[in-house]
């Protein structure tokens, strides 16, 4: 028998086959009680889609697991602070400045290709100039899309 959190995995990734988007990510609490799935796009998540995902999941629930402790659950997109994880969020992100941690450097600059296994980014290298560097996905320790306010 599944446990809640793989039941509720299995129903939206099943959900999500038709769709550009993807299951990114799950934070749950030890005894499984609250739960959150990340989902993302190649286009961004409409919340249209969260709606429809939350609320298969809770027919089911209800359908299946009436007797079972309570829980709580959230279906979202990650959020412009959480960390890249697939490769696929990466396309999205093109033109943006990313920060990317790979084992003991960390590279700053604008995405500017993604690739089967790699992205590049144009890092800055002194005033007004740049150099391009390709960075495999499998080196990458953390990445997150640098937040900014000023006009390009």
């Amino acid at each position: 028998m599944l446990s809640l959190k793989q039941l509720i995995t299995k129903i939206i990734e099943e959900e999500l086959v038709e769709t550009n988007c993807f299951l990114v990510g799950i934070d749950a609490n030890q005894a499984e009680t609250s739960m959150r799935f990340y989902i993302d796009g190649d286009n961004g998540v409409d919340i249209k889609l969260c709606t429809r995902l939350s609320r298969k999941v809770s027919r089911i629930l209800d359908e299946e697991y009436l007797d079972e402790t309570p829980i709580r659950y959230e279906i979202s997109s990650p959020g412009t602070d959480q960390p890249l994880i697939d490769l696929r969020q990466y396309k999205q992100h093109i033109g943006r400045d990313l920060i990317v941690t790979c084992d003991d450097e960390i590279i700053e600059g604008e995405l500017t290709e993604v690739n089967e296994g790699s992205i590049t980014i144009l890092k800055a290298m002194g005033k007004n100039k740049t150099e391009p560097q390709t960075i495999l996905f499998v080196k990458i320790n953390n990445s997150t899309v640098k937040i900014s306010f000023k006009r390009k």
